[in-house]
């Protein structure tokens, strides 16, 4: 059992990021696309593990969400799901960096792999 915070600004992609997590087993998971809204989902259900898009609207970017909550809640499996995977250069600490449009199947096992770690 586990929960996912899914970080992704276009709500049709964050359902199936989402649905791709039950797949992999999550039991829950919360949906947000903002920083501000990634901190306080954070806060109210501690996520066992973060898919994240890349670039957000209004210039907001998922690593710095990544980075707050991780700097405040310690090491959390983090995978990025994004279309700029160019732009994810400060992503090092990632389990995987898929680009879009994603193989399903291989999310499903990126996630199995980073929560069994």
């Amino acid at each position: 059992m586990f929960h996912v915070l899914v970080i992704e600004d276009e709500p049709l992609i964050a359902d199936y990021v989402a649905a791709l997590a039950e797949m992999a087993g999550a039991t829950s998971s919360t949906i947000v696309d903002t920083i501000k809204g990634a901190l306080d989902a954070a806060r109210s259900h501690a996520p066992d593990m973060i898919l994240s898009d890349v670039n957000l609207m209004h210039g907001e970017r998922g690593p710095d969400a990544v980075a707050a909550i991780r700097s405040t809640m310690g090491e959390i499996p983090v995978i990025f799901i994004t279309a700029t995977a160019d732009d994810c250069v400060d992503c090092d600490y990632a389990s995987a960096i898929f680009e879009k449009p994603v193989q399903p199947e291989r999310v499903v096992a990126a996630i199995i792999a980073a929560e069994r770690c």
